[in-house]
């Protein structure tokens, strides 16, 4: 099983839960099933967002302990400013 099958997968049995929940199939006392219940899909695109959002600033964070890609960046970057120095192009 591919990770794209696993995630469609997941996510459709998630939200067949869901609404099996919201039509109250699912025994749910009625102060979940109408005040909990609803903000669940809310709650799981923050927690992604969140779950985003750490992982990128981790990876910035631990960007320097990867000294092949950093020594290659700073090269490219000073061949950028060499190359527009000698085109005349003021980068203070």
């Amino acid at each position: 099983m591919t990770r794209a099958q696993f995630a469609s997968t997941t996510i459709a049995a998630a939200g067949a839960a869901w609404l099996l929940g919201l039509a109250g199939i699912l025994p749910l006392s009625e102060t979940v099933r109408t005040q909990v219940w609803p903000a669940l899909p809310l709650l799981a695109i923050v927690s992604l967002g969140a779950y985003a959002f750490v992982n990128i600033g981790y990876n910035l964070l631990a960007f320097r302990e990867c000294p092949e890609a950093y020594h290659e960046l700073m090269q490219e970057i000073q061949e950028a400013k060499d190359d527009l120095r000698a085109k005349n192009v003021d980068i203070s």
